[in-house]
């Protein structure tokens, strides 16, 4: 019992209980499918203070609870969140952290919000719970999840985490030497832990060429995670090619420094805030000549087949996951 797994342990109390987990859909009076989204980040667990700004922080934690709604298509349109906090935190503190949630309001369009403040004895803690909606047809028309449909990416994978490697490095060091750290040389991994980006563009660009994926993921604990997350959602197996993997020249060159393999932080890293999705293989084509910010790396296959990473000679090698026994 104690060595499951986050996956396994989460199912298992689902089993004791005799319950299944519900399917957060319901309709509207304005014809619309409605989701939610919920988020809880915890400071020392989700977040450091030490190199993180309030205001990154703040921007990011919306972020973080908005990408599932539009991994599933759905537009996000109202917000709740509790922070709690302690006695630390300054007004100006605080303020810092609504400017940052603020500016991802905006961005993002959201102008129904609601916010509560709480005492809190261990830091920082902000949850989050986001409501999004999509026309009924549109959900009604979304295809099935099947073998063969294809696994995209919507951006560069691994970075996030090797900038959080960077920072905790730099922490160390400080710790120790009281030094300054050296963060000169690091900007793209840096911007891509502190300051992730959600284009919005592309989920217009879905709507415009009638790209409708069959299911979608928000990245935020690895690639590996994901794909092992919609093949037990959809009694599928999964192929990806390690050599189509979009891993960027600056964090393949941190990850050599800090002597980690590029290939682990994208499939295992996490904090990516980019989207993958599986969209049926007859839109190959228009993938290529419409969404040219996808990459396409690698297609769902037979569950018989199993989750499979291919290396660029051919080999086969069992895929494998944070919070999964396998």
């Amino acid at each position: 019992m104690n060595n499951l797994n986050k996956v396994s342990l989460i199912g298992r109390l689902y089993q004791k209980s005799g319950i299944n987990p519900f399917e957060s859909f319901y309709k509207d009076m304005d014809g619309n499918t409605i989701s939610c989204s919920q988020k809880l980040l915890l400071e020392g667990i989700d977040f450091d203070l030490v190199y993180t700004p309030l205001k990154h922080l703040g921007y990011k934690a919306v972020l973080s609870v908005l990408g599932p709604l539009y991994a599933s298509g759905f537009d996000p349109f109202q917000l709740s969140l509790t922070i709690g906090l302690s006695a630390r935190f300054s007004q100006e503190e605080i303020e810092s952290l609504w400017e940052g949630m603020d500016a991802a309001f905006k961005e993002h369009k959201i102008d129904s919000i609601k916010l509560d403040l709480l005492p809190s004895l261990t830091g920082l803690t902000i949850s989050l719970s986001s409501l999004g909606k999509q026309s009924n047809p549109l959900f009604v028309q979304r295809p099935q999840c099947k073998e063969g449909d294809l696994l995209c990416v919507s951006g560069s994978l691994g970075a996030a985490y090797l900038g959080l490697q960077i920072l905790e490095r730099e922490k160390r060091v400080f710790d120790k030497a009281n030094a300054q750290p050296k963060l000169d040389g690091y900007k793209f991994v840096l911007q891509q832990y502190l300051s992730p980006h959600i284009d919005r563009s592309l989920f217009d660009l879905f709507k415009a060429t009638s790209i409708l994926p069959s299911t979608g993921e928000f990245l935020t604990e690895g690639l590996a995670h994901s794909v092992k997350n919609i093949c037990a959602n959809h009694s599928v197996g999964a192929k990806i090619f390690m050599n189509r993997l979009p891993i960027p020249s600056p964090a393949s060159d941190v990850a050599n420094e800090l002597n980690l393999d590029p290939l682990t932080a994208a499939l295992n890293g996490g904090d990516d805030y980019k989207f993958l999705f599986a969209i049926p293989l007859d839109k190959h084509q228009e993938i290529q000549k419409e969404l040219p910010q996808l990459d396409i790396i690698g297609h769902l296959s037979s569950l018989e087949s199993g989750l499979m990473l291919i290396t660029p000679d051919g080999q086969e090698l069992e895929l494998k996951a944070q919070a999964w026994d396998k």
